[in-house]
C-alpha cells in the first residue's frame, strides 16, 4: 500500500537526473503512529497532569508483534536498524536498499557543493503495516528550514534610545512576577547549525544584570557549536539570551542538529532534534522552542505529520513545542513562489504552540501604550498566521469562527499567541562582540518557552506536573486578563492579502500577548 504525502509540492522547476551523485548513504526515520492519542490526551485535560515515559510507552505505543514485524521488514532488504524507541524506528543504508524496500527511485541534481535528492513516487509498506506508519522522514533533502530573525529598517521607534527593549522592559510590559524565575525546569533550544559564543550570552546577561543561567550544549548528529562566528550564528544567539534572561534560574540546553548534507534532509535533522529531547533522561526539558520554519508547501506533508506525531508524544510526558509562526505574513515562504496565503511549518503542526508577532511601544513607565499586531510597514517583515492547507481543524479550535478564505479550505488556524516581534521595536541581543538589535517571531518563540518554564515551576510548587499539551488549557482563557487582546494590525506581505487582528482569537497574533501573572494564575 502506497504512504502518500511524501512528494515534495514546490521543488523547483531545476533539472533532475536518474543517475547516482555523490555518496550511496542516507539515513531514514519510519514514525509509527500512536495508540489512541485522542484518548491519552482527554486523560490529560482530565487529570491535569502529565503522563509518565512509561505509561506513554505501556498504552500507547503499537503492539510489539507489530513492532519487531516492522523492523524485520524494513531490515530485509539491506537497510540496517540504527536506533529505535517505541514511536519512530531509525534506519541507514543506501539508495539502492531504500528503493528496494519501499518501491521507490530516486532523482538526483547538484545545488553549489550540496547533492539534492528526492523520490520519484510515493513509497509503499505492507498493506498490514500501512496502519501503523504515520511517514517515512529522510527521503529528500530539497525542503530546508530557515531562521525567523529580522534586523531594524528603521530605529527612530527602538527603546533604550535605540539599543531594544531589555529584558526587564518586557518583563514589566507583559506582566511577569518575580515569584518565578524557571527554578527546577528546564528550556530545551532547538538549533539547526546556529552556534554561540559563550562570552557573548554572558556579557548579554551581565550587562542586564542577570546571574548567568546553566547553560549545556547537547550534539544530536555530531554537528558541533561552532562558536557564534558567523553572521546566522544570531538566531541561536538570540534564542539562548532570551530564554535565559526570561527564566534565568532554568537549565538552558541547546539541541544542535545539522541543518542538512548531502545524506541528510533538514526534515530528518528536526525530527531526531525533537526524538533526542523528548527521551533526554539527563536534562528533562519541559519546553522546547524552535525558531525555524518556512511555507507548509515547502515540506513533504509527511514530514509534517511526522513532527506532530513527535511533538505529540513529548506533550503526552509533560513537554511543551514552542514555535515561531514567520516573519512573511500571510505570504509566509522565505524565497519567491506563489502569491498566495502560506501558513508556516513546522508552526502549523497542531502540537505546536505557534508564536505570533506583535509591535509594542511603552510608556515611560514601562507599561504598555499601544500593542498592535506586525504589520508590514516598511518591507521588514508581518506576522506569520493563517489556515492550514494541511492539518485539519483541531479540537481545542472547533468553536472559533476561523477567517478561511475564498478557494482554501478550513483547517488549523495559527499562530496560537503572540508577543512583540517588529524589529522596529526589537529586542538587545549582544552579539560578536557588540550590542545589535534584533527582532522577528524568532523572538517570541524562546521569550514564551521562558514564560512556559516559569508556569511549569508554578505548576511544580502546587503539586502538578508540567503542562505538556497546552492548548486545550491556552483555548479555555478566552476573554480572560491572560491574554491582551491585540485588536489592530493585519499581516498583508509581498502583495498577499492576509488577515485582519480582531477581538478574540485572529490569524495575525493568536489570542493575543501575555499578562504572564494572570496566566500563571489560570493554569497553575
Amino acid at each position: 500500500m502506497k504512504i502518500v504525502g511524501h512528494l515534495v509540492n514546490e521543488a523547483g522547476p531545476e533539472a533532475w537526473q536518474t543517475p547516482l551523485m555523490g555518496d550511496d548513504h542516507l539515513q531514514l526515520a519510519v514514525v509509527l503512529r500512536p495508540r489512541d492519542l485522542d484518548g491519552a490526551e482527554r486523560r490529560l485535560i482530565e487529570t491535569d497532569q502529565p503522563w509518565s515515559p512509561e505509561d506513554v510507552m505501556d498504552h500507547h505505543s503499537i503492539p510489539d508483534d507489530m513492532h519487531h514485524a516492522l523492523i524485520t521488514w524494513v531490515t530485509g532488504r539491506g537497510l540496517h536498524l540504527s536506533a529505535e524507541n517505541p514511536f519512530i524506528i531509525w534506519l541507514e543504508g543506501s539508495f539502492e536498499a531504500v528503493s528496494q524496500t519501499f518501491a521507490i527511485g530516486f532523482e538526483y541534481r547538484m545545488n553549489g557543493q550540496r547533492r539534492l535528492y528526492r523520490l520519484d513516487s510515493e513509497p509503499e509498506v505492507p498493506d498490514w503495516a500501512a496502519p501503523f506508519v504515520v511517514g517515512i522522514v529522510g527521503l529528500e533533502n530539497v525542503a530546508s528550514l530557515k531562521p525567523k530573525y529580522r534586523v531594524p529598517g528603521r530605529s527612530d521607534q527602538l527603546a533604550n534610545s535605540g539599543q531594544g527593549f531589555f529584558p526587564q522592559d518586557l518583563m514589566m510590559a507583559y506582566q511577569m512576577p518575580s515569584t518565578y524565575d524557571g527554578s527546577g525546569q528546564t528550556v530545551g533550544l532547538l538549533e539547526f547549525s546556529n552556534g554561540y559564543s559563550v562570552s557573548d550570552v554572558n556579557a548579554f546577561w551581565s550587562s542586564m544584570g542577570i546571574t548567568p543561567p546553566t547553560l549545556q550544549f547537547v550534539s544530536v548528529d555530531g554537528t558541533p557549536n561552532d562558536g557564534g562566528v558567523n553572521s546566522y550564528d544570531m538566531e541561536a544567539t538570540l534564542d539562548v539570551e532570551w530564554a535565559g534572561a526570561v527564566a534565568p534560574r532554568a537549565q538552558l540546553v541547546v539541541y544542535e542538529a545539522s541543518s542538512g548534507t548531502s545524506d541528510q534532509s533538514f526534515g530528518l535533522s528536526v525530527l531526531k532534534a525533537l526524538d533526542y529531547a523528548t527521551h533526554d533522561t539527563i536534562y528533562h526539558p519541559s519546553v522546547l522552542s524552535i525558531s525555524y520554519g518556512d511555507g507548509e508547501t515547502r515540506f513533504p506533508v509527511a514530514e509534517m505529520r511526522a513532527w506532530d506525531t513527535a511533538m505529540a508524544t513529548a506533550a503526552l510526558s509533560g513537554i511543551t513545542t514552542v514555535v515561531a509562526s514567520g516573519d512573511q505574513g500571510a505570504y509566509g515562504l522565505q524565497e519567491p513562489g506563489r502569491l498566495i496565503c502560506h501558513v508556516d511549518a513546522p508552526a502549523n503542526c497542531p502540537h505546536a504552540v505557534a508564536t505570533g508577532g506583535t509591535h509594542l511601544d511603552l510608556n515611560a513607565e514601562g507599561t504598555i501604550a499601544e500593542e498592535t499586531g506586525w504589520t508590514e510597514t516598511n518591507n521588514n517583515g508581518a506576522s506569520g498566521g493563517g489556515i492550514s492547507q494541511v492539518f485539519p481543524v483541531p479540537p481545542y479550535q472547533t468553536s472559533l469562527v476561523l477567517p478561511v478564505k475564498v478557494g482554501y479550505h478550513t483547517g488549523r488556524g495559527v499562530p496560537d499567541v503572540a508577543a512583540n516581534a517588529d524589529p522596529d521595536t526589537g529586542y538587545a541581543v549582544f552579539f560578536q562582540g557588540a550590542l545589535t538589535v534584533v527582532g522577528g517571531t524568532s523572538a517570541a518563540s524562546p521569550l514564551w518557552a521562558a514564560i512556559l518554564a516559569r508556569l511549569n515551576q508554578a505548576r511544580s510548587e502546587n503539586g502538578k506536573g508540567a503542562i505538556g499539551y497546552l492548548h486545550p488549557r491556552l483555548y479555555s482563557l478566552n476573554n480572560t486578563q491572560a491574554f491582551r487582546d491585540i485588536i489592530v494590525g493585519n499581516n498583508n506581505y509581498n502583495g498577499v492579502v492576509g488577515y485582519v487582528c480582531t477581538p478574540g482569537w485572529n490569524a495575525v497574533t493568536g489570542w493575543g500577548s501575555p499578562n504572564v501573572t494572570a496566566l500563571i494564575a489560570a493554569l497553575s
